[in-house]
């Protein structure tokens, strides 16, 4: 095959890529090698207790060895995780109930040995547990400010709670004066993350004005941002919207975060935005907006697996067709790993990928499905309509564009402001993403957006 682009993921431990680097609080790092499960998946478990306490230590005396468990002793097989921490191999262990083919999302990059941690950039921050994720816990509208900080309060880490509260107390009253003390090696995440928490109760306060002034006369009909409900999306994928004040009137007005990195739309955001001006009566947007509605209507109205070749078929793709969306089923349902017997229109869609068929979890259906939906995003990027259109509808949506700036004093993490951007002015281009949400393992969502500048 003509090797072009990768196709490839990771989730959990067992997603986990040669040298991912782990380290302790002691000081102490190691780097991931492989993980392997037992028995083979054909297998599923083994016969007994017995048999598995024979598997586990005929392992740990191939590999001389002593596995680290995780977890209690439970289900009828396992799985071992292999690090080197410079001086030696140190091995993980973890009971399962059985195996299979598709072993991502099995073992959760937490669930290690005390003390150790995933060091990735991401992990950092996401291990901190100053987003909503963690601190908020729901997606049930609060009622007032009052509510989101106990919430907080009694969600957040031990160490950080008191702050974290007389923060948002601070910004609920007016007050803009906020500094994290000793933080000032956590700004990224407060920013980024805890940013995103402190973004509707900084409006509900005032203390964010200028054009969120503009949206709040337009799009709750001149309610004070107080008496509106709050409420944050619990997916780590939501896109565009990190959190909604709900006006009195009805009006859901995201809130769009930007701390470092800024926010990506989907095609829930888009779908929405058309809506709105159909509701609004908007024929001249939308007569403007045709190519970018008719793609983003077939990707929001059929599922996952159906819209890349709903769209396919819209774009007069030949090369995408029915029989390829049955060759996939098929090979999902056999949980075939190999290209035996493959049909001739499938090869030619994976020669112009790398498909890495030693990933975790690997499926022949799964890579094909990858490849159709690169392709036919490939396609729509190609006509310069689709980016006019979705930035066109983006931008006269019911969301506030809200950055949060801060800066480091001495050991102290400080705010020195939030700036408000309504309407939102959403730039650069929009491309359609196929490898966003389709791997050669899975399928994890619907095709998705990416700004570029």
């Amino acid at each position: 095959m003509k090797i072009k682009h990768i196709i490839t993921e990771a989730k959990g431990i067992f997603g986990r890529n040669a040298g991912d680097p782990f380290v302790h609080t002691d000081g102490r790092k190691a780097n991931f090698q492989s993980v392997e499960a037992y028995p083979d998946p054909q297998m599923e478990r083994f016969e007994d207790q017995e048999q598995l306490a024979l598997a586990i230590k005929e392992f740990e005396k191939n590999n001389h060895c002593k596995i680290e468990w995780v977890n209690q002793p439970s289900g009828s097989a396992f799985a071992v995780a292999i690090l080197n921490d410079g001086d030696k191999l140190i091995y993980w262990g973890r009971y399962l109930q059985k195996t299979k083919a598709n072993m991502l999302g099995v073992w959760d990059n937490k669930l290690i040995p005390q003390g150790w941690s995933l060091a990735t950039t991401g992990a950092k921050k996401l291990q901190a547990g100053y987003d909503p994720q963690h601190l908020i816990k729901t997606e049930n509208k609060f009622m007032s400010t009052g509510q989101v900080v106990n919430t907080v309060k009694r969600n957040a880490p031990d160490d950080v709670q008191n702050i974290f509260a007389q923060n948002l107390t601070k910004l609920a009253s007016g007050r803009g004066d906020i500094t994290f003390p000793g933080m000032a090696n956590q700004m990224e995440a407060i920013r980024d993350y805890f940013g995103e928490i402190m973004q509707p109760l900084a409006l509900a306060g005032g203390v964010i004005k200028g054009q969120a002034e503009d949206a709040r006369k337009l799009l709750a009909d001149g309610a004070n941002w107080k008496n509106c409900k709050m409420m944050w999306p619990m997916s780590m994928n939501a896109a565009l919207c990190d959190s909604f004040l709900i006006a009195p009137n009805g009006q859901e007005i995201g809130i769009s975060s930007k701390g470092g990195a800024g926010a990506k739309a989907s095609a829930k955001n888009i779908y929405d935005a058309y809506k709105k001006a159909e509701q609004e009566g908007n024929t001249d947007l939308i007569a403007s907006a045709k190519f970018t509605i008719d793609v983003v209507k077939l990707i929001a109205e059929n599922t996952a697996k159906e819209g890349p070749f709903q769209i396919a078929n819209f774009l007069s793709m030949n090369n995408i067709t029915e029989e390829i969306s049955n060759e996939v089923a098929e090979y999902v349902q056999q949980g075939k790993t190999d290209f035996d017997g493959i049909s001739q229109a499938s090869a030619d869609l994976l020669a112009n990928f790398r498909v890495n068929n030693d990933v975790k979890g690997f499926n022949t259906g799964y890579a094909i499905m990858a490849a159709v939906a690169k392709t036919v995003a490939k396609e729509i990027n190609k006509n310069p309509e689709f980016t006019r259109g979705a930035l066109s509808l983006l931008n006269q949506s019911a969301v506030i564009q809200v950055y949060t700036k801060m800066s480091k004093k001495g050991e102290d993490a400080v705010l020195s402001d939030f700036r408000a951007v309504y309407p939102p002015n959403f730039d650069g281009q929009i491309k359609v993403d196929g490898g966003k949400s389709y791997y050669s393992s899975r399928i994890q969502g619907k095709l998705a957006f990416a700004f570029t500048s």
